[in-house]
């Protein structure tokens, strides 16, 4: 048999780099595309089953994959302003357009963000046809899995949770409510689940050098990061997210002085954050157990690192999410890797530049992440600079150190209630 040349050797290599994007599409556009982080069209999520055509992807799909028109367009968007230079400026997080036909978008995809609003007559009926399909058969495999059965009971629970805030759709809370229940595990079984934190440190897809043991309860964790109580915003209400939320901080000069800066906090003194402060803050899932309770799950879903890097001003220069001195990493759960047992790939880590569409202010909005996190992370043209963009120091919010680790898990689970007595036959005795 005759060796092949070693030019017939690369046209084969050529052909086959070829045709490599179309054997494995990402399923996000990467960084330097136009649409930096949007899901790619041309990648079947498969989130729940190897099947992509499988009732709990279709479900998924419907809910979590969005094509349209968004309301507004950050300016922040690489493509929307031509010098850096220029637009890095004050106000720069704030600065829209509005959204038109030319703007639309495939939005949405394997993450946190759910950019669904609500459903045409086609579409509900087509999603409560899906619904009708999750019988007993795909229940019990779903169960299996029941890492799986919780991530998917809490994205209905999403979903039945945005129907009613934009008051549309309500004929499909029944169904919704129906498979929420059917799909619930016990409380034991919820208990016993892996947390993900854990993981993702363990095998490095969060790849921050965070403490492993920073979920730790009774006692909480001991080291350079103390949990810290506070009055919530609205953004992490659990009665509208569903989710456990815990903040942690660690103070470059160390623990005493974290504790004095608290202290003087509560006597109205203005004592200035210093460069190196850092924060996280994790959320998790908040399952209903087949009692029709709530229970604060080990599945955290959202891990975000925040650190005061500078005070330099404001300008395309600063190199950090604010462009004023404050960096932002932040880690989302993927569905897929969890359902592969892809442990190296159980988070994945956003990019400041990644895009998406936030509803978390009012409009569906397409910025990107720097510029949402912006706007209420930064140094310049805010009161409360001294903060250096950690707004859970403020004296508004009451900070105060956590005595056990479960206080901010036991608020949750009371918030989800008010949610669980509004939706339809979910809540049980």
């Amino acid at each position: 048999m005759e060796r092949p040349t070693p030019l017939t050797l690369a046209f084969i290599v050529f052909i086959i780099f070829l045709s490599y994007p179309l054997m494995a599409a990402d399923e996000r556009y990467p960084v330097g595309h136009p649409d930096q982080g949007l899901p790619n069209p041309d990648y079947q999520l498969t989130p729940y089953h190897e099947d992509p055509n499988h009732v709990l992807n279709r479900i998924f799909r419907a809910s979590f994959l969005v094509t349209t028109a968004p309301a507004e367009v950050g300016l922040a968007l690489p493509r929307e302003h031509r010098n850096p230079t220029e637009f890095f400026r004050k106000g720069w997080y704030f600065a829209v357009r509005p959204g038109t036909p030319a703007d639309q978008r495939l939005f949405g995809g394997d993450t946190r963000l759910l950019s669904r609003e609500s459903f045409s007559s086609e579409e509900a009926t087509a999603f409560a046809k899906a619904l009708g399909e999750v019988d007993e058969k795909v229940v019990q495999a779903l169960k299996k899995r029941p890492e799986l059965a919780v991530m998917f009971q809490h994205d209905l629970m999403r979903l039945a949770q945005r129907l009613m805030d934009v008051k549309r759709n309500r004929e499909l809370l029944k169904p919704i409510g129906a498979v929420i229940r059917n799909v619930a595990l016990s409380s034991d079984q919820l208990g016993q689940l892996a947390s993900t934190y854990e993981l993702g440190l363990r095998f490095k897809s969060i790849d921050s050098p965070l403490p492993e043991d920073l979920l730790r309860t009774d006692p909480p964790v001991n080291g350079p990061y103390i949990e810290l109580l506070r009055m919530s915003t609205s953004l992490f209400d659990a009665s509208h997210t569903l989710s456990w939320s815990r903040v942690f901080i660690a103070w470059p000069t160390g623990v005493k002085n974290l504790h004095q800066f608290l202290s003087d906090q509560t006597k109205g003194h203005r004592i200035e954050v210093p460069t190196g402060t850092k924060s996280i803050l994790v959320q998790g899932i908040v399952a209903i157990d087949d009692r029709g309770r709530p229970y604060a799950t080990p599945l955290a879903f959202d891990v975000r690192l925040k650190w005061l890097e500078n005070r330099d001003p404001l300008s395309a220069w600063n190199k950090t999410t604010t462009r004023d001195g404050i960096q932002i990493r932040a880690y989302e759960l993927r569905r897929t890797s969890m359902r592969e047992g892809s442990h190296h790939q159980l988070f994945r880590a956003l990019h400041d530049d990644d895009q998406a569409l936030f509803r978390d202010y009012g409009a569906l909005k397409h910025t990107t992440q720097a510029a949402q996190c912006t706007v209420c992370h930064r140094l310049h043209d805010v009161s409360d600079a001294h903060l250096g963009g950690f707004i859970t120091l403020g004296p508004s919010a009451n900070p105060h150190l956590a005595l056990t680790g479960w206080e901010r898990l036991r608020l949750a689970e009371r918030e989800v209630l008010h949610f669980i007595k509004k939706l339809p036959g979910v809540g049980r005795n």
